[in-house]
């Protein structure tokens, strides 16, 4: 069970305020079809411990969704009246065809994707879904999850696992959507794939504490999940990147994965930090099911959901923006930087000022470190701090620093183009110094050793010019050529 609380903006901006996770494992009070009384105390006990929660934040709409835990038993009618009863919050229990596009709408709201496999495997089910050309094509619901498989096999001790169980084997072979397009990507939802992931950052020494858009080779995570297989219950317990709570069922959820990827045969794992809450609140609240409204792509969504988020101008954002790509396309024409670098310099001229809703002073090392915290949807790990490195430039030293527990993704030449772009940005922020768009455009020529900026004829723009020129030595060091400014 989990209870997610997020916060909505006036200005349409909406963040997580707080989580709570809770382990009855519904499946496990399950007899003759029928959720136990015991079982329903453990749920009502929890349901309590969120409704109390709910009332310290004041929220004010609660979406509850009831999954196969509770879809499976014959009893749940009642067990739906008696939890509206006792604690007035109404469950709705959805069918496995609703529970996988809910994962779709997380997925299509935080992920860029168009061919994959999603799979969410959960504590009573498993759902997995074939999408094309990022749309919805069919799903199945399979009647097992990590729970209910750690009730057939033993995964508290060490043995084999190479031979599945049947019931595993027989559902998805006989399932033929599942081989119906090899060499796809599989996206994973749910805890059990994150903690897979987790733990092979921890064996990798990966520098992001990020599973969100995370990639592991299929022999990789089949390294892993044979790893903690042979781990008695003791020490998997105390393995780094595995949740303690989930120890006990780990081996069972990764049991599943690993037939699945026998079945579908895709070419990688891609790990989804975003499920069914996720998808809950885009559908419910939003009304957005289908993924970004206004033919937005998930990184413009993701990148105007921050600026809302801290409270920053989005006008003088997108007109920095659009300064910025004029630079952009003069340093192409004159091969000063390569084209493909449109994503990494949208969010970071559209970014570069987040930083002062914490302290005007140092704006530029908060920027760095709140676009690692604000979840920039549509972006790699490696564009990520990119984005943070050239949003927040202020000089080549302070950006290798900031950036030096990230080197393993990042080499000289992505160090140097950062510097360039940073350079960029810091031009087109000081062409709009007094946010009233004085500088409509800018055009850039470069010859010899000069990288002449021209802005349009008649332009009252002093200040800005005095700002800009400011930035002659970054110009200098970065593209090894002297800065002027003309009109």
């Amino acid at each position: 069970m989990r209870l997610s609380i997020t916060a909505q903006l006036d200005n349409g901006g909406y963040y997580v305020v707080d989580e709570q996770k809770a382990t009855p494992r519904l499946a496990n009070y399950i007899y003759d079809h029928r959720l136990s009384t015991e079982g329903i105390h453990q749920l009502l006990f929890h349901l309590r411990e969120f409704q109390g929660i709910c009332h310290a934040f004041g929220v004010q709409e609660v979406v509850l969704i009831g999954t196969a835990a509770l879809r499976t038993v014959q009893n749940h009618i009642d067990i739906v009246e008696q939890v509206k009863k006792e604690t007035g919050f109404v469950i709705d229990v959805i069918s496995g065809m609703d529970e996988a596009l809910l994962g779709v709408s997380a997925i299509k709201h935080t992920l860029d994707v168009r061919d994959a496999y999603l799979v969410d495997i959960g504590g009573a089910s498993t759902e997995v879904t074939l999408l094309e050309n990022g749309r919805f094509i069919t799903s199945q619901s399979f009647p097992f999850g990590a729970v209910t498989l750690n009730q057939i096999v033993d995964t508290t001790s060490n043995r084999e696992i190479l031979r599945l169980p049947e019931i595993v084997t027989r559902a998805f072979g006989e399932s033929a959507f599942l081989a119906q397009r090899p060499d796809l990507e599989m996206i994973g939802i749910g805890g059990t794939i994150r903690n897979i992931a987790r733990v092979h950052q921890a064996h990798t020494a990966y520098p992001l504490a990020i599973a969100h858009n995370y990639r592991m080779n299929i022999e990789d995570v089949f390294e892993i999940v044979h790893w903690l297989a042979s781990l008695p219950l003791s020490r998997r317990k105390k393995t780094e990147g595995l949740s303690k709570e989930r120890a006990d069922v780990i081996v069972g959820g990764g049991i599943i994965l690993l037939a699945l990827l026998e079945r579908t045969k895709p070419n990688c794992l891609r790990i989804s930090g975003r499920g069914l809450r996720d998808g809950a609140f885009y559908t419910h609240i939003l009304g957005e099911p289908e993924g970004p409204s206004q033919e937005q792509t998930v990184l413009q969504s993701s990148v105007r959901n921050t600026l809302r988020r801290f409270q920053t101008s989005e006008e003088h954002a997108a007109h920095v923006t659009r300064l910025a790509f004029d630079l952009y396309q003069g340093t192409i024409r004159y091969n000063l930087l390569k084209t493909g670098l449109d994503r990494i310099l949208y969010a970071s001229a559209m970014l570069h000022r987040i930083g002062i809703q914490v302290s005007y002073y140092n704006y530029d090392l908060h920027t760095f470190y709140l676009i690692f915290s604000s979840s920039i949807h549509g972006l790699s790990h490696r564009d990520i701090v990119l984005t943070a490195a050239i949003a927040s430039y202020k000089g080549r030293r302070r950006m290798r620093q900031l950036c030096q527990p990230y080197q393993s993704l990042l080499t000289n030449d992505d160090l140097a183009m950062a510097a360039k772009l940073g350079t960029i940005v810091r031009l087109a922020e000081s062409f709009d110094r007094r946010h009233e768009k004085r500088v409509s455009g800018v055009q850039l020529t470069c010859k010899d050793d000069r990288f002449d900026i021209w802005l349009p004829p008649n332009t009252d723009a002093e200040v800005e010019i005095m700002a800009a020129s400011a930035f002659a030595t970054h110009v200098k060091k970065a593209f090894g050529k002297t800065l002027s400014i003309g009109v």
